[in-house]
């Protein structure tokens, strides 16, 4: 059944909610409901089940087929996500409480001298775990935080430099799981076979980098704001000057403060009670990964890395290093015995925020995708008769659109570069492949910046403790801007791709840079 602009609903319930009223969990709620009954519109008797249903589904661990979707096992890579987040928050407790996390604090800002350096600081070690963007925020947020707080930097900063370090890069780096997915996704495109045979995925990866305009701006960006220009503007400038005037990170929210605050750290912490578990954990999980993509096996490191299952090791990296870490504590006395269990409770604690929101927007996700088909309604917008020139940014718009709406980039790339790519082909004009592959994986990754439902989002609020809304309200305004200046600059390659390659990508990305950094400038002394 054809849903048409009626898919759009659900989406739009939500997302709107959630930025006007703050109100996330219910206004992820409401968009599921609606989205239930919009699917069962001619038989509403059957939205209980549905909805139970499609909670199910979104944990991925039951096949939805009626009664028996209750026994049949499915897919494990959601839940096992939540068992990593809940890992990863006992970790996190466990730390505290040895004192690493303050010890490492004091150490730190004695070598960190200012808030740009703390800032600098968390956005190399963002460039630097690049491997998955999952892991990018989690850990990056557990490291940092006692840093940043030092220095007043507020928790909403955190998160945006967290969020801008992690998709961002990985959709830049040929060694992580995002590589993976899009070599995949353009295989299944026809990269390789038929026209396209003389062109390998990874080729076409590595060449629209340089188309990649929203990616390589939006670190630019990063820049921009932690640098000494410190062009803040919108809410995040609000956000700042809260955190600098009155030390309170969290811009009011006491209920984020406080669940941190119920972990007190002991007196005798020393820096490697951090620097130990996160080394652990950060070995363990760049192994689990190979080991999933066959290294162990007889898989060559390029093999293993492109066919890595990003779920299976960060669960397994983190069951290793939470192990660990327990009884390195435990043999140094860092912490009482008697105290681990709890400890493993309160931080699981901690993440039930951040978990509870992936369930709704997971849930959400399920039934825009594979009830009412939102992404298909959408990519069907760009298959009519279209000036060649304008598809570029049509590619951007459409998959920003949609990565925005259903909260996956993922799910965007394999919904529109099927379509993408073949458009390229059947215009006779094999140059245009990259172009159109880089403003497809560029929208995708601005929806995913962008969306309050999308996972890399929630994780970098899980990552930095800070209240989900207020990490997507003080963020929208940069990624908004950058969005608008990336649309303008795709036009811009559909009138330059024929002087040549280079000549084109260069007034591409010249052309938002700069727009970018006046407009910044612009919006920073007005707002």
């Amino acid at each position: 059944m054809e849903f048409g602009l009626l898919s759009l609903v659900p989406p739009i319930v939500a997302i709107g909610l959630a930025l006007l009223t703050k109100r996330v969990y219910a206004s992820l709620f409401l968009g599921i409901v609606a989205g239930s009954l919009i699917f069962n519109m001619n038989n509403l008797g059957n939205v209980p089940m549905h909805l139970i249903d499609s909670f199910l589904g979104s944990l991925e661990i039951t096949s939805i087929t009626g009664i028996s979707s209750f026994t049949e096992v499915g897919n494990l890579w959601n839940l096992l996500i939540l068992l990593f987040l809940f890992m990863l928050g006992s970790l996190i407790a466990l730390i505290t409480r040895a004192g690493g996390a303050l010890a490492y604090g004091n150490w730190a800002t004695q070598k960190i001298k200012s808030k740009e350096g703390a800032c600098v600081s968390t956005s190399i070690l963002g460039l630097l775990l690049f491997i998955d963007d999952y892991f990018n925020c989690l850990t990056v947020g557990t490291v940092m935080k006692p840093i940043t707080d030092k220095f007043s930097i507020s928790r909403a900063k955190l998160a945006y430099i967290i969020d801008s370090t992690a998709a961002p890069v990985c959709i830049l780096m040929p060694v992580s799981s995002w590589f993976a997915a899009v070599l995949g996704n353009l295989k299944d495109s026809g990269v390789g076979s038929g026209a396209l045979a003389n062109m390998t995925p990874s080729d076409v990866f590595m060449s629209a980098i340089a188309f990649n305009t929203y990616a390589l701006v939006a670190l630019f960006m990063v820049i921009v704001v932690i640098s000494k220009l410190k062009w803040d503007f919108g809410p995040m400038k609000d956000h700042e000057k809260v955190a600098e005037e009155t030390g309170d990170l969290f811009h009011g929210n006491e209920d984020i403060a406080s669940a941190e605050s119920e972990i007190e750290p002991l007196g005798n912490g020393k820096v490697s009670y951090l620097i130990i578990p996160i080394l652990v954990l950060i070995i363990s999980i760049v192994a689990a990964m190979l080991i999933s993509g066959g290294l162990l096996t007889g898989a060559s490191l390029f093999d293993a890395i492109t066919g890595i299952d990003a779920s299976w090791g960060l669960f397994w990296g983190g069951l290793v290093s939470l192990v660990f870490t327990t009884i390195y504590f435990i043999i140094t006395k860092a912490v009482p015995v008697a105290e681990t269990g709890k400890l493993w409770l309160k931080g699981s604690k901690l993440m039930l925020p951040a978990v509870c929101i992936l369930i709704l927007a997971w849930t959400l996700g399920s039934i825009i995708k594979g009830d009412l088909n939102t992404g298909a309604f959408l990519a069907s917008v760009i298959q009519g008769s279209i000036p060649i020139e304008i598809i570029p940014a049509l590619l951007f718009a459409i998959s920003g659109f949609m990565a925005f709406a259903t909260g996956t980039s993922w799910g965007t790339f394999g919904i529109v570069l099927p379509i993408a790519v073949p458009i390229a082909v059947s215009l006779g004009n094999l140059d245009l492949v990259v172009p159109f592959v880089a403003a497809t994986l560029g929208g995708a990754i601005y929806g995913d910046h962008s969306s309050p439902i999308s996972d890399t989002t929630i994780m970098s609020s899980a990552g930095a403790g800070t209240n989900h809304v207020d990490h997507v309200n003080t963020q929208l305004p940069y990624t908004t801007l950058i969005g608008a200046c990336a649309f303008i600059g795709y036009l811009l390659v559909g009138y330059t791709i024929n002087m040549g390659y280079w000549v084109s990508a260069l007034i591409n990305l010249g052309f938002v840079g700069l727009a970018v950094l006046g407009l910044s400038y612009i919006l920073h002394k007005k707002f």
